[in-house]
């Protein structure tokens, strides 16, 4: 048994501070806002997406996320939920959620544990330091100083800092000779020109997207999209935009969107309908594949003008040719992602490679622990984040003890 002071409340923090507080451990956490956990609240949507069961997903820092979750994955997470009393039900594409649908039963399942478990939690501390002491650790905040044997540090990064990312935590562990990369928004949305996307806003495709740099594909994702009047968003969106940059060029196929398989099909469709619609408006051509305005937005990317005045009869072959070019690649230059504001997580944090996956703790100031979003881990959508933030946040509580449950 030992003492331990954990800085940051949230999800990586509130798990560590149960399951040291499990093995004996004397557990204080120190939260910079007003309560703890205010960003689990706002994760999966307000349903909170605790794990995954499929592959892992780990675009940023994947050699330690996996190194965790071989250590501490679904079964053993599962096993840690059911002990604190939550239910949970898994939903497409592995994802796992409480069984209420409400980030709010998670928060108090992990609150309520601490509680009973003689945690203390102390909110509206701002830390400052973290130093070597003649024995254990000192914990600096303003004029206020904790002593602990250990130091957790899951702090997180700097995504939604509304909810206490704002990534002070990082320096606490530069100061101990830790690296840090370079921090930048992940899961977020994507900014492009707006002229070709005008009046779309809200307007939804199931598709694939692909980004590129000139003659060099970056990254390529399907899924859900939607455009806004700023640009993009969805799933297949924001898992794209850690590799978005000013210049890069983002192409949506829109045939895949209207439920076509390839581009013959769809020539072959507007042949017909050009053949058999003939006396009806242009306008017409794209019904009931998408929304009018979405066909206004491929005829203009083709240089046709999507007109009421002119017959479907009327479109040439070479017509047709680039109505369905400009379906299948419809391009946006990008000019950027939305900011931390917006993002969902940290792409970039501390430097994996000074940790024990073990137990998370630093090579370079034995003592001090990290978990979670403050280190230089990022998953896709789907739980991935959490899920390493609560792996993390349980080994570095355990420091190489048994498992309590």
């Amino acid at each position: 048994m030992g003492t331990v002071i954990i800085i940051g409340g949230g999800a990586a923090g509130l798990a560590a501070a149960i399951a040291a507080a499990e093995c004996g451990d004397g557990v204080t956490i120190l939260e910079r806002m007003d309560r703890v956990g205010k960003k689990i609240l706002a994760t999966g949507n307000g349903r909170c997406n605790l794990m995954n069961t499929g592959e892992w997903r780990f675009p940023g820092g994947s050699a330690l996320a996996c190194a965790v979750l071989d250590r501490c994955g679904v079964v053993e997470q599962t096993r840690f939920w059911e002990h604190i009393g939550l239910r949970m039900r898994q939903e497409d594409g592995g994802r796992v959620y409480p069984v209420s649908g409400m980030a709010s039963t998670v928060l108090d399942a992990l609150r309520f544990s601490a509680e009973a478990l003689g945690v203390e939690i102390l909110t509206g501390v701002h830390v400052s330091g973290v130093f070597k002491a003649r024995h254990g650790w000192t914990v600096m905040a303003g004029e206020d100083k904790w002593k602990a044997d250990r130091v957790i540090v899951a702090g997180g990064g700097c995504a939604q800092p509304k909810l206490g990312s704002d990534g002070s935590a990082w320096s606490l562990l530069t100061t101990l000779g830790h690296k840090m990369v370079e921090a930048r928004p992940a899961l977020t949305q994507i900014v492009t020109d707006t002229a070709p996307i005008k009046g779309l806003s809200g307007v939804r495709a199931r598709t694939s997207v692909t980004i590129t740099n000139g003659h060099m594909e970056k990254y390529a994702e399907s899924g859900e999209l939607l455009f806004a009047d700023y640009g993009v968003t969805g799933v297949c969106v924001m898992q794209c935009a850690r590799y978005a940059a000013p210049e890069d060029t983002l192409h949506i196929n829109l045939i895949r969107a209207m439920g076509i398989d390839s581009a013959d099909e769809m020539r072959k469709e507007l042949d017909r309908r050009r053949g058999e619609w003939g006396m009806r408006p242009q306008s017409d051509l794209f019904t009931g594949l998408c929304v009018p305005k979405l066909a206004q937005a491929i005829f203009q990317a083709a240089g046709l003008q999507c007109s009421q005045r002119f017959t479907c009869g009327e479109l040439s072959s070479a017509a047709i040719d680039r109505l369905v070019a400009a379906a299948e690649d419809f391009k946006l230059n990008i000019r950027g992602v939305k900011g931390f504001d917006s993002a969902q997580v940290t792409a970039g944090g501390i430097s994996t490679g000074a940790f024990k996956p073990e137990t998370m703790e630093s090579l370079l100031a034995p003592g001090v622990h990290a978990a979670g979003e403050v280190l230089d881990v990022d998953g896709d959508c789907g739980g991935f984040n959490l899920m390493f933030a609560f792996g993390s946040g349980i080994l570095a509580g355990l420091n190489g003890r048994e498992t309590p449950w």
